[in-house]
């Protein structure tokens, strides 16, 4: 992976667009302006994601990562994020993470902006590795 990858955290690869295409959801430390992205997939000759679409910014269905959220998912405050399954039915994959604080969040994919928690587990999770 390229030296760029050092600041971003790979959340999940799903369709979240909508177009029946993988997409790849990271996490970015790197840009100030929004701390999720989303990169779109192109379609593969035998289905699923072209990988290459997945590589760069560029290379993309747009040619650009699109902001996923503006702001609230630095490394700091939520040090473990994971992408999901669509948990909803909503056809929009949702995302789990642990807060600094030790509790463990859910976020329903598709609504205006992540910030919000519709969820929270009161079991401490701050003693977790990882999640998933």
């Amino acid at each position: 992976m390229a030296t760029g990858w050092a600041a971003r955290d790979i959340v999940g690869v799903r369709d979240v667009s909508g177009d029946n295409v993988p997409d790849l959801l990271f996490r970015d430390g790197g840009n100030a302006n929004r701390t999720m992205a989303l990169r779109k997939g192109k379609p593969g000759v035998n289905g699923g994601a072209d990988l290459a679409s997945l590589q760069f910014a560029s290379t993309a269905e747009g040619g650009v990562d699109n902001t996923y959220a503006t702001t609230a998912w630095n490394r700091t405050d939520w040090p473990k994020v994971l992408g999901t399954e669509d948990n909803t039915g909503d056809g929009i994959p949702d995302i789990w993470g642990v807060h600094s604080g030790g509790y463990q969040y859910y976020f329903q994919g598709g609504t205006t902006t992540y910030g919000d928690a519709t969820g929270r587990d009161e079991d401490p999770w701050n003693t977790f590795l990882t999640i998933g």
